[in-house]
């Protein structure tokens, strides 16, 4: 009798690699097109809540929506183009040093919620464009 291990393929790096950006991809869009519902949904009490203006958070909102409908459609595919991938990680870097350069020069002149809402928001968008990064390299 063989040993278990031997009825089982190797396991390919690059495909675990592809799994894992695609399931990293798919997780960050939910989080996209959740938030960005939500902004759009409820701009008005946001905003108060935030100090800043609707239509800051109508157009956070709806680059989020726009954003996480893409890289959910990316998410789907069988081999996720890795160019589009890194795409992707240089919007979220993109997000966040916006964030904290807003931040540092004050480009909003929000309260403390916004500006604590600010940096909080910003972590997990670090978090996931630092996933998907370790994917991508993972593929090569």
């Amino acid at each position: 009798m063989a040993p278990p291990s031997a009825d089982v393929a190797p396991t390919n790096p690059r495909r675990l690699a592809l799994s894992s950006l695609r399931r990293i991809l798919a997780m960050d869009a939910a989080g996209m097109i959740v938030f960005g519902l939500v902004y759009l949904l409820v701009s008005g009490p946001l905003a108060r809540l935030l100090g800043v203006g609707d239509k800051l958070v109508l157009t956070a909102g709806g680059l989020m929506l726009t954003i996480g409908v893409g890289v959910a459609l990316l998410a789907r595919r069988a081999d996720p183009p890795a160019a589009s991938a890194w795409l992707v990680v240089a919007i979220g870097a993109a997000w966040v040093a916006a964030s904290v350069v807003s931040l540092v020069l004050n480009w909003w002149d929000t309260n403390t919620v916004g500006k604590v809402w600010t940096v909080l928001q910003a972590v997990p968008v670090s978090v996931f464009a630092l996933l998907q990064l370790a994917a991508l390299r993972g593929r090569t």
